[in-house]
């Protein structure tokens, strides 16, 4: 169990590296946003279902994101992944796509335990953990793995949050056809 753990914490941190230095190899091709949502939601819908917590996600149009599928999927599992970590029974889970001109935006929403504003500015950041997370199960890299792997592909994320009221993950990556991705 502890390889494993030793293991995981290597590859993360080799995949952020890859990711920030420009090595990281992404095979790009059309992704359906809504799509690669549907596929992270499956991999958590039952221990969401199994805590209570409901989880879902809607297009408010169709949008489409020239990337790595698979890459792209693992931001999303991790996103929502800690939304059901830190999520209490009863609370809601929702993935939200809005599809733009030149970008597609995809929020991960919560109404979980929330962050604190001191360490909003932090959970970017490789090995941070604030101090409500350190009785989860972590490794501190999920997030930063996630930055890593949105700015290689040309986008950026964003967090707001409320101690208490949940937290609001954003995603904006360019959208597949337009000037970003040329």
């Amino acid at each position: 169990e502890e390889a494993e753990r030793v293991n995981a914490t290597l590859t993360a941190l080799m995949d952020i590296s890859e990711a920030e230095t420009g090595t990281m190899v992404l095979d790009r091709g059309i992704v359906d946003a809504a799509t690669v949502v549907a596929e992270a939601i499956e991999l958590y819908a039952d221990e969401a279902d199994d805590k209570g917590v409901v989880l879902t996600s809607r297009a408010a149009a169709p949008g489409t994101i020239a990337g790595d599928r698979t890459r792209l999927r693992q931001v999303l599992a991790n996103l929502i992944e800690n939304a059901v970590k830190f999520t209490d029974p009863g609370g809601r889970i929702d993935v939200v796509v809005t599809p733009g001109p030149r970008d597609v935006t995809i929020a991960v929403c919560d109404t979980g335990r929330g962050i604190a504003a001191a360490d909003l500015p932090l959970v970017w950041d490789r090995l941070y953990r604030g101090d409500a997370s350190r009785s989860t199960r972590g490794l501190g890299l999920g997030l930063s793995l996630v930055k890593a792997i949105v700015e290689a592909h040309g986008g950026q994320v964003g967090v707001t949050s409320t101690p208490g009221g949940g937290s609001a993950f954003s995603v904006v990556l360019p959208a597949a056809g337009s000037t970003a991705n040329a």
